[in-house]
Order: C-alpha cells, then structure tokens, then sequence
C-alpha cells in the first residue's frame, strides 16, 4: 500500500435548516431513514472553523444500509435558500435506479419537481429528473444506464438490490467565475477538467431565460466516480454571499480530499469539508 493520497470520492452534503424533522418526513419518500442524531461539540465546531455551530442539533440520513447522504443543522430561524438563485452549492446529483418509477413517490412529500424524468440531451444513457427540497435546495436524481466517456460516473444498475437510492456522485454549484473557481481547485489534482458552454434547463427555467440560452460550465473529475460541476452564473437576480459566511440551506459538500476537515471556501458559498483521502491501492500490492 502506497502513501498517495487522491481527491475523491464525495462523502455527503450538509444542510442548515429550521427543521430536521420536516426535512426527515420529506426525504423518506426517497428512502433516506435516521441513523443518527447528535449535538455538534465545541471541539468539531473549531475543527470546521465554525465555533457558531456549537450547540446545534444534528440528524444523519441515509439509505438503508448504506453510508449517510445528508447531514441536517437544525438552526431554528434559518429561512430556506433557493439555489438557483444565490452563488453557492447549486445542486446534488444522487444515482437512483430508476428514476421514472421514484417520480410518482415524490408527489405531496415535500418535493417540487421542476424536471419531469428525461434523457439527456447530450446522451440517452442518461435519464434524470430536478426536484426542490423544503430548504430550497436542488437535488439531480440521475439514472445512468450505460458508461459515458470521457465521465467517470457509477452505473445505476451495480446498485444493491435493497437500494432504489445510490451515492451522491456529483456536486454542482453556482459560481461568479468558472476561471477562479478552477484555479481555486488546481492544488487537488482533478483526474480530469473540461469546459464548455450548454444550455442548464433549470437555470433558464428559474432565471427567465430563452431555452437555449447557455452557460459556461466546468467538469472537474475525482477518484470515485464523483465529480464537480461548475456553473458560472452572472445574472441580476442571483445574489453573492459575504465572504466567510456559511450559506443557509444547502451549506457544504464533504470529500475525500487530503484534508484535516476544516471547511474551505472554493467560491463565494461553496463551501468544502476536505477529509483525510483514503489511500490508494498500489497495483503492485492490490
């Protein structure tokens, strides 16, 4: 076994909301469940850099039998932000099994749907449905059928069968610039990095833009089979957080990152718990 250490792959996300248990009664209908509840401690929340949190109540979520997706900060007062409207963590993107028979489930739980389950335009071996949480976050629930090169990206179909809900394999935000945020992120090494520019249906839906109107847009690929997406959003009603301050809502994503846990600001909102990286395999040794 060698020392290297790589970035990747994305652990969970974390939310600071008024009310776990709403949130908890909204996420059962993706088959997310309890597996923990706990008080943050004066020495986690200096970790993360963060003493305000102190105090604050925590709930884990999870799929049955499987690692935690979602860590709930309840905060009573915090309103919820819509992301798509404010620089930030913009959106998670969840492997699911079948997206079109999770659609029916989502009716009157909390969930808005603002994108019918499709494939994508650039290919039909995917097939995703955008939904809006109670804390106005945004969640992708993606089926990914076949490989996708040049992507790294997990199969839908190596779920485990007690699982319709997989791994949080892409986090997508929200970004004033795509040059500064790449240029914030070189020192992690992504596999991989590409640009271009496409159309983002939910932005243009949310922001009054024309349907084909589209956007600069980063991939950077980590260990795992998870990466980020970058979107740079420059509109008159999308708002720029102080910077230093944790966003409401959807407030950081965690990763395997050669990190000692301290939150990192990447971007105006979007906000990085870097864990210790596990180590990677040495070929020679398995």
């Amino acid at each position: 076994m060698s020392d290297v250490c790589n970035c990747g792959p994305l652990r969970h996300a974390t939310l600071i909301v008024a009310d776990a248990q709403l949130m908890v009664q909204a996420y059962a209908a993706l088959g997310l469940v309890v597996v923990e509840r706990s008080v943050i401690g004066d020495e986690q929340a200096q970790a993360w850099g963060q003493a305000q949190l102190a105090g604050l109540g925590v709930t884990w979520l999870a799929p049955v039998g499987a690692a935690p997706l979602l860590r709930l900060i309840e905060l009573p007062g915090t309103l919820p932000r819509p992301t798509r409207l404010s620089h930030g963590w913009l959106a998670l993107e969840l492997l699911v099994r079948d997206v079109d028979a999770l659609a029916p489930r989502l009716a009157d739980s909390g969930f808005r749907i603002v994108g019918a389950p499709a494939d994508l335009a650039f290919s039909p071996s995917i097939r995703a449905m955008q939904v809006t949480g109670p804390a106005g976050e945004m969640l992708y629930l993606t089926q990914v059928k076949l490989p996708v090169p040049p992507f790294e990206l997990p199969l839908s179909a190596d779920l485990p069968a007690t699982q319709d809900l997989g791994a949080l394999f892409i986090a997508v935000m929200s970004v004033p610039s795509r040059a500064a945020l790449l240029q914030a992120c070189a020192a992690m090494a992504p596999r991989s990095t590409l640009q271009f520019d496409t159309t983002v249906t939910v932005l243009n839906q949310a922001l009054a833009r024309p349907s084909d109107h589209v956007w600069p847009v980063a991939t950077l690929q980590w260990h795992g089979a998870s990466l980020f997406e970058i979107d740079e959003v420059i509109d008159p009603a999308v708002t720029t957080p102080p910077a230093g301050q944790l966003p409401e809502g959807l407030a950081w994503v965690s990763m395997d990152a050669g990190g000692d846990g301290r939150l990192q600001e990447l971007a105006p909102g979007v906000w990085l718990e870097r864990l210790i990286a596990r180590p990677a395999k040495d070929p020679a040794t398995g």
